[in-house]
């Protein structure tokens, strides 16, 4: 039987819900676009990347793509 009389039932209930929703939260995702990981690519589709880029060769001859 649940002990919903006893006052360290709620306390521990509410400490657990607390721990629940701070590992839960940071695996939503965020109404803010790009708050959680501004480094992140997709978080700001508008700007460009600052990806390098590489020339590709394939027997000496140099591939653009």
């Amino acid at each position: 039987m649940i002990p919903f009389q006893d006052w360290q039932f709620w306390v521990a209930t509410v400490l657990a819900l607390g721990a629940l929703i701070l590992v839960v939260r940071p695996l939503l995702p965020s109404k803010k676009r790009g708050a959680s990981c501004p480094s992140c690519p997709s978080a700001n589709p508008k700007q460009p990347s600052n990806e390098h880029t590489a020339t590709l060769t394939i027997d000496g001859k140099s591939i653009r793509r």
